[in-house]
């Protein structure tokens, strides 16, 4: 496996989102809003951290792609679920993304590509941006409080703030709204591109009943090899780490 400390080092910085996920819940009951706040921020800052170690170290690898798309899932729908409890409006992105993560799914075991699009792309930091706009506006009071207001810069911040905190319903519903309505473009998106790759697939022999994993070494070669990832990019997932076995190769 080629650079082997970079890959794990890329790995570790998506796991720290995985680990920040499920521990999320703990946090939001305990740390004061404003911690809460940066918390979510540093996690969500971890998705582009280690895409740029991933290409700056050329640690690109399949089972870092699967790793960090299951992380950002997990991270964005925990954000919603905890943001609901209070907007239950929340629960409407959290919709849209598991509508998402079923097509993917279904994509991935039909023969088709799972990398996100460029519009996926967008999507993912347009949610970010939501859920960080979300916290702020649910502890906007405290934010509030905690600005020096002997300032210019500071009363006109106060100002601009206590104007919004009277609207936060309003404000929810904007960020639910255009969460949403990234969600829906992309699921649709991704619907048209599944059900073209899938019927493309089918049509070259794919089918999942056929498709076994690769063996032990050469599946620890596909997972981890960052010239694998590299040459096997608009590849189905099915077909990078396993292989289509026929009739013959069984009789055999």
């Amino acid at each position: 496996m080629r650079n082997k400390k970079a890959i794990i080092i890329v790995n570790s910085v998506t796991m720290t989102r995985v680990i920040g996920t499920f521990i999320l819940p703990f946090v939001s009951i305990n740390f004061r809003p404003g911690e809460l706040v940066i918390y979510v921020g540093l996690l969500l800052l971890t998705d582009a951290i280690d895409g740029l170690l991933a290409r700056r170290l050329k640690a690109s690898t399949v089972f870092g792609s699967i790793l960090d798309a299951t992380a950002d899932k997990l991270l964005g729908i925990a954000c919603l679920a905890v943001l609901s409890q209070k907007y239950p409006i929340m629960l409407l992105p959290i919709l849209t993304e598991a509508i998402i993560t079923i097509i993917n799914m279904r994509g991935a075991i039909g023969g088709s590509t799972t990398e996100s699009s460029f519009l996926g792309k967008i999507k993912t930091w347009v949610l970010g941006l939501g859920i960080v706009l979300g916290f702020a506006t649910i502890y906007i009071n405290e934010i509030i409080a905690g600005i020096n207001n002997t300032t210019v810069l500071g009363s006109l911040i106060i100002t601009f703030l206590e104007n919004l905190a009277i609207n936060q319903e309003i404000i929810m519903a904007i960020i639910a709204s255009i969460t949403v309505g990234a969600g829906i473009i992309v699921s649709c998106d991704y619907q048209n591109k599944v059900k073209i790759e899938m019927k493309k697939a089918a049509d070259e022999g794919f089918a999942l009943n056929k498709l076994v994993l690769k063996s032990k070494e050469d599946l620890l070669y596909a997972l981890f090899d960052e010239q694998y990832y590299q040459k096997t990019k608009g590849i189905p997932i099915a077909k990078k780490i396993g292989e289509i076995r026929n009739e013959k190769n069984n009789r055999r």
